[in-house]
């Protein structure tokens, strides 16, 4: 499996882990690990267009 497959299934996971607060906390452990899943996804699509 690709490392873009697996990221996109680990971000799939964690929208699933989400409560959908009404207010969301930058103190969440499941919006931090989205925010970073989400950067390493990027990461990755940026290497990916400069090949």
């Amino acid at each position: 499996m690709l490392q873009e497959e697996k990221v996109e299934k680990a971000l799939e996971a964690l929208e699933e882990c989400c409560g959908k607060c009404s207010v969301c906390s930058p103190d969440c452990p499941v919006a931090i690990a989205k925010r970073a899943m989400e950067g390493l996804q990027y990461d990755l699509e940026q290497c990916k267009a400069a090949d």
